[in-house]
């Protein structure tokens, strides 16, 4: 079962792009392969929807991140490794001792490149298993890795690279010199007799390497692994959340379960509702991957989805305004949720495309009509204070909280911390006034009249 997400909800929340400014991607893509990197690129695409998957996942990298595992090796050493075992292209052995003695000749006579190149390729992945053989024994001796679910990956390596096909390259010295016979059948047995094993080993490395690096990224940054759980009842549970890419970020608790389904979020312009609101959006993705997440404790029901309406663009091609671009986003969304998924819904500034009375209005009956769903979790925000308040007389399940502003003297001051309750902060003017805009205008008026 797929969990479900589409491409604004990934744009809303930054969540993908190697090269997007900021992505939570990015945040954690520090790996070493180019294969760890698609893989990781794989898990992003792909969040669980089984709490034992996410378990069992968040459970390995804990590990990792308790024992500070690092990667062994560099860069050029395992390109060059990679490279050198991924040209499997002689089966036969009498042909590729042909091929090995056609390069040895054209090194000879045309001093050619290509037989060094091969030789050096067979000895730095001699080293390579040797490494990784050393690797995985000494990750097998350390307390607590054969009670983890990665230690069976560990049994796994190790019974691969202790294969008795592989004895002779235990036995070689790194200083030995090899002769070009030797080198012709050394070169056959990697590149044909253990390739199975050695693709197998690759793989494992590649996941080794997006463990040490998402691991690597939790223990730096202080974030924890989340309890993913079956239960009937939809409930999350994230104390001290944060957006992972803002500096000095401010912490909050948010708690949402089947009844109390909907949390309606006011406050002013800039007071931190959108932040608060995608900072849930990448905790939950990130906890449904098995990844660590930014915050200080958090428990979920596994959902199928996530949805958002942040940053809805309009469409000048299909002729759509900013207004209609949100109503067929709502629509889009009213359907899922009518499938009877368990979905996270989250709308942020509803309906600000049209007229504040058009808003109050579409705001209130989506929001009421949403909060009956109690199979889904939603967010709703708003600076239309009022929405809040009639929503607070005829349904009971929906909790109101705000992001309060705090003037001092004229000057706006945003504590990013939610607070129980509906805004009644009114001070967009003072801003205006701050920014001495009228004044501006009045300015270049009277330098017209007087020109």
């Amino acid at each position: 079962m797929k969990f479900e997400i589409d491409k604004q909800t990934l744009e809303d929340l930054n969540l993908l792009g190697k090269y997007r400014n900021n992505s939570i991607f990015s945040l954690f893509n520090h790996t070493v392969t180019r294969g760890g990197e698609m893989l990781l690129e794989r898990m992003f695409l792909n969040p669980f929807t089984d709490a034992t998957q996410i378990n069992t996942r968040s459970g390995m990298l804990s590990l990792f991140q308790e024992k500070g595992f690092s990667f062994p090796f560099t860069r050029d050493e395992f390109d060059i490794t990679e490279h050198y075992l991924g040209n499997t292209d002689h089966k036969n052995i009498a042909t590729s001792l042909f091929h090995n003695i056609r390069r040895k000749a054209h090194q000879l006579i045309a001093n050619d490149k290509e037989f060094g190149l091969l030789q050096e390729g067979l000895l730095f992945s001699v080293s390579f298993v040797k490494k990784l053989e050393a690797y995985f024994k000494n990750m097998s001796a350390t307390e607590g890795v054969s009670s983890n679910p990665y230690g069976k990956t560990v049994e796994r390596a190790l019974a691969l690279l202790h294969d008795k096909r592989m004895n002779w390259i235990y036995s070689l010295n790194n200083e030995d010199t090899l002769k070009f016979l030797k080198v012709a059948i050394y070169d056959h047995r990697l590149r044909y007799n253990l390739s199975s094993a050695l693709t197998e080993l690759m793989e494992m490395i590649y996941e080794l390497d997006v463990f040490v690096t998402v691991s690597s990224t939790g223990r730096k940054r202080g974030f924890v692994y989340a309890l993913a759980n079956e239960k009937s009842n939809m409930e999350i549970d994230i104390k001290g959340v944060y957006h992972p890419s803002v500096p000095n970020a401010v912490a909050n608790d948010i708690h949402i379960d089947s009844r109390s389904n909907v949390l309606f979020l006011t406050g002013a312009n800039m007071a931190g509702k959108s932040t608060l609101m995608k900072s849930f959006g990448v905790s939950l993705y990130l906890a449904h991957m098995g990844f660590p997440v930014a915050a200080k404790e958090i428990s979920f029901t596994v959902q199928r989805g996530l949805y958002t309406s942040i940053n809805v663009p309009d469409d000048l091609n299909m002729g759509y305004s900013h207004f209609y671009a949100e109503v067929l986003r709502v629509k889009k969304i009213a359907i899922e949720v009518a499938s009877g998924k368990n979905l996270v819904i989250m709308f942020d500034e509803l309906f600000k495309g049209t007229n504040v009375k058009d808003a109050y209005d579409a705001t209130v009956a989506i929001t009421g009509s949403f909060s009956e769903i109690r199979e889904c979790a939603f967010i709703v925000s708003t600076h239309i204070m009022e929405a809040g308040v009639t929503l607070r007389e005829s349904h009971k399940n929906i909790q109101f909280r705000y992001l309060p502003t705090i003037m001092k003297g004229s000057m706006p001051e945003y504590t990013y911390t939610l607070d129980d309750g509906i805004s009644d902060d009114r001070h967009g003017m003072r801003i205006i006034n701050n920014e001495k805009i009228i004044e501006t205008i009045n300015k270049n008026v009277n330098l017209k009249q007087e020109s």
